[in-house]
């Protein structure tokens, strides 16, 4: 893969590497050029490696497992256990801090589908925090 993005470009040579991929993947790759905002090869096989390193990071301190129409559930590695984050009209709360402000929610917060559910539940005049 030798294309370059403008970040590779303006960046200094010695801070990559050449992966090789099979030409099968590299053409299905191709293909999304152009769509969901990728404008090169790089930005695709960046992505996809990002998104395979959250999963499988194994110093990753919390997970997002999952997100319902009322909240979120979040694994927080070092304790063992998934805080249950609740979202109701009056606020929302995290079981395993008992608090409305913790660090289980505040990940939480930082996720794109929370995100959305949160304006949209502001929009209907509930009491949440800034998404």
């Amino acid at each position: 893969m030798s294309e370059k993005t403008k970040d590779e470009k303006n960046g200094k040579e010695d801070d990559y590497v050449t992966v090789r991929i099979p030409k099968e993947l590299s053409e299905e790759a191709d293909k999304l050029i152009g769509k969901k905002g990728f404008k090169s090869k790089a930005e695709i096989v960046k992505e996809a490696l990002r998104e395979l390193l959250d999963h499988y990071g194994e110093d990753k301190h919390f997970q997002m497992l999952n997100r319902t129409s009322d909240g979120a559930k979040v694994r927080d590695v070092k304790l063992g256990q998934v805080a249950d984050i609740k979202i109701t009209p009056e606020g929302i709360y995290c079981p395993i801090c008992d608090a409305s402000n913790c660090e289980h929610i505040r990940f939480a917060l930082d996720q794109p589908d929370v995100k959305n559910l949160i304006r949209r539940k502001k929009k209907e005049g509930w009491k949440l925090p800034d998404a």
